[in-house]
C-alpha cells in the first residue's frame, strides 16, 4: 500500500469508510479539534483511496474526525494522501486502529468489535494481533467478550464493570446459571475492587446476607483485603519462594500467610503481656 498523490478533494466527494473502527463517541471532543484546526489549519491529510464504481469518488480510510471538523468549519474541500487501489477490509481495518491509536485512545469497545471480527476471519490471535499491532494479551482479552452471557456483555456495553472484572466473574460462575439480578449484585460488589479484592472475594465461600452480618467483626470479609508491596532481600526472596512452593502456595498468598501469623503471634504476646 503506497501513497500515490497528495491534493485538495472536495468534502462532498468523500464517504466514511466501513472499516473506520471507530464507531462509538465519534464527536467527543470533536469541539477542541475544529477549534485547532480553525487556527493552525489542516497540518496532515487525511488518507482516501478511489470509491469503486464513482468515479472522483473516495472512501475516509484514516482521518474521520478531521473529515467531521472541516465539516463543521464550512470547508470545501480538504487535504488528503491517496492511495492508488483501495485495500482490503482487514488492511483498511488496521490502518484505521493504527492511526486512531496514535491520535486519540478508541473506546474498548470499538477494539473488541473490530478484533473479534477479524478473530473470526482468521482464527488465530496472533493473526489479529500482528494485523492491528496490538499486544497479544490485549488481543487475547478483547475476543473473550464473546463468551460473556449476555447480561455481563450489557453491563460491560454500559459502562458498569470493565471487560476484565466480567471475564472474572465469568470464570467463577462457569457453567452455572445466575439470574440477571444476582450477576448485577456481584458486579456492583466487584465493581471498585482491585485485582487482589478481587480475587479475594471470588475465593471465599458464598454466604448469605444473613450469615454476613452475623459474622461481622468475627470473620474476614471477602473482598476486604489490601494489597501492599514489600522489599526482600535476593536470600529472602528465595526462602519465601521455597516455602510457598512446600505449602503448593502462591508467592503472594505465602507472603501473607507468613505476615499475618507473624502478626497474631505479636497480638498474643501483647495480650499476655498486659
Amino acid at each position: 500500500m503506497s501513497i500515490a498523490r497528495v491534493e485538495k478533494i472536495k468534502l462532498d466527494r468523500l464517504v466514511v469508510g466501513a472499516q473506520q473502527v471507530r464507531t462509538r463517541d465519534v464527536e467527543e471532543d470533536l469541539t477542541e479539534l475544529t477549534d485547532n484546526i480553525r487556527v493552525h489549519g489542516q497540518l496532515e491529510p487525511i488518507i482516501v483511496a478511489p470509491l469503486p464504481g464513482r468515479e472522483g469518488h473516495y472512501e475516509v480510510l484514516a482521518g474521520q474526525r478531521r473529515w467531521l471538523a472541516m465539516r463543521e468549519l464550512g470547508a470545501q474541500d480538504i487535504t488528503a494522501a491517496i492511495i492508488a487501489e483501495k485495500p482490503d477490509d482487514d488492511v483498511a481495518s488496521a490502518l484505521s486502529i493504527s492511526e486512531n491509536l496514535v491520535r486519540r485512545d478508541l473506546s474498548t469497545l470499538d477494539l473488541i468489535d473490530a478484533c473479534t471480527n477479524l478473530y473470526h476471519k482468521y482464527g488465530s490471535v496472533k493473526a489479529v494481533a500482528e494485523k492491528f499491532g496490538l499486544p497479544y494479551g490485549r488481543v487475547r482479552r478483547y475476543i473473550k467478550f464473546d463468551r460473556l452471557r449476555p447480561p455481563l456483555k450489557a453491563l460491560v456495553r454500559n459502562g458498569e464493570i470493565d471487560l476484565k472484572t466480567a471475564l472474572r466473574i465469568e470464570d467463577h460462575l462457569g457453567g452455572e446459571s445466575v439470574g440477571e439480578e444476582r450477576l448485577r449484585q456481584i458486579a456492583a460488589d466487584v465493581a471498585g475492587m482491585s485485582n487482589a479484592q478481587q480475587v479475594d472475594y471470588f475465593r471465599a465461600p458464598e454466604v448469605s446476607g444473613q450469615q454476613l452480618a452475623a459474622a461481622q467483626g468475627r470473620r474476614h470479609r471477602p473482598g476486604s483485603v489490601k494489597q501492599i508491596i514489600v522489599t526482600l532481600s535476593i536470600a529472602d526472596l528465595e526462602a519465601l519462594r521455597a516455602w510457598a512452593r512446600a505449602k503448593n502456595l502462591t508467592q503472594d498468598r505465602a507472603g501473607a500467610r507468613i505476615i499475618s501469623s507473624f502478626l497474631r503471634e505479636l497480638a498474643a504476646r501483647g495480650h499476655q503481656a498486659s
